[in-house]
């Protein structure tokens, strides 16, 4: 009896480990994924885009271009910015209510005033609102969540606190869903990709084809975002930082990046001047596209072709684009602000 006892734990462990087998079989490879790029490379490669706002969610003559440009820059919020959102808010701008909303929920003196903008916005069916109100929302569970802090001294305080246990749920979540189910079926990239996350198709090994011809029909349509969470992806943390995971999906992304980088997306060109130092035309065009990444690259990497007039020009320029100094006096071979006449 014990004899075959022991043939049956065998042969059920055999069993196992086929099974675990299998499954490790079943895992996703990404170097699979580089034939399905094959012929949109090929297409895209050398195009270069007449248009430099081609990729770009605005355009200047959107009344929320300059807006979001300074948010971008990171320039610091001041009176002439609070002027811009107060306007685009009297004109019932939703884009911008919401924006204003997301910083107002960190002043626990007007946390309820935002959060119920935030609610007007979601029972008028705007999914974005209601997002930032769902479970999904780190935002909503750091400052409307019952276990926030800052709500015991907001109630200490005696303000108003009613917003406890009402957000952050799975049922806000699913009314996003809805809501962006409503825009991708009118065309809006952004909701659809929304949408591919949300069903986890990057995730299975079933549906890897179909995630990956999605991210290429987006950028195809010049929404690069998709394409750019695909590349990250494909890197694995390291001693020496984020790295790619292997030399064929480097290659892919730097090949992804070229395409992205060839209809001025800042975000591909800061990506690829790491790695293509010596390339002029990729620095002038992130040069012209204001890329922030233009002038750290110039300053750390190819300094020694500026003259001290060219330095200075650099740091008159980031300041221009930035309000920011950090150009002047750089290091010791670079001039300090006042040392020419800004005319230059």
């Amino acid at each position: 009896m014990m004899r075959h006892k022991t043939i049956i734990q065998v042969i059920l462990l055999s069993i196992s480990m086929s099974f675990l087998s299998g499954c490790k079989e079943k895992a996703i490879n990404p170097e699979d994924d580089i034939p399905l790029f094959k012929d949109f490379i090929e297409e895209n490669i050398d195009k270069v885009a007449d248009d430099p706002y081609i990729s770009s969610t605005l355009r200047p003559d959107d009344e929320m271009y300059e807006v979001l440009l300074d948010l971008q820059r990171g320039i610091p919020w001041d009176d002439q910015i609070q002027q811009r959102f107060s306007k685009l808010m009297s004109e019932d701008n939703e884009h911008a209510m919401i924006i204003k909303a997301r910083s107002g929920l960190l002043n626990i003196e007007k946390r309820s005033y935002w959060t119920s903008v935030l609610t007007d916005l979601m029972e008028k069916g705007n999914p974005y609102a209601a997002y930032w109100l769902s479970s999904k929302s780190n935002i909503c569970h750091m400052y409307l969540g019952s276990r926030n802090l800052g709500n015991k001294v907001a109630k200490d305080l005696g303000l108003d606190t009613s917003y406890e246990n009402k957000y952050c749920t799975e049922a806000i979540y699913q009314k996003a869903v809805e809501g962006f189910k409503k825009l991708a079926a009118e065309g809006d990239l952004r909701a659809q990709y929304f949408l591919l996350k949300d069903q986890g198709l990057y995730e299975s090994v079933e549906k890897r084809e179909e995630y990956i011809k999605e991210v290429i029909r987006f950028a195809e349509a010049h929404y690069y975002k998709p394409l750019m969470d695909y590349t990250s992806s494909l890197r694995k943390q390291s001693k020496k930082g984020r790295v790619f995971s292997t030399e064929k999906l480097k290659n892919l992304s730097l090949n992804l990046f070229r395409v992205a980088s060839n209809n001025y997306y800042i975000p591909a060109m800061s990506k690829l001047v790491y790695y293509e130092r010596d390339n002029a035309v990729l620095f002038d065009r992130l040069k012209k596209s204001g890329g922030r990444n233009y002038f750290w690259a110039m300053a750390f990497d190819r300094s020694n072709e500026l003259t001290t007039r060219d330095k200075y020009c650099h740091a008159v320029l980031f300041e221009g684009i930035y309000k920011d100094t950090d150009f002047y006096g750089f290091d010791s071979d670079w001039p300090k602000k006042g040392d020419y006449d800004e005319s230059i």
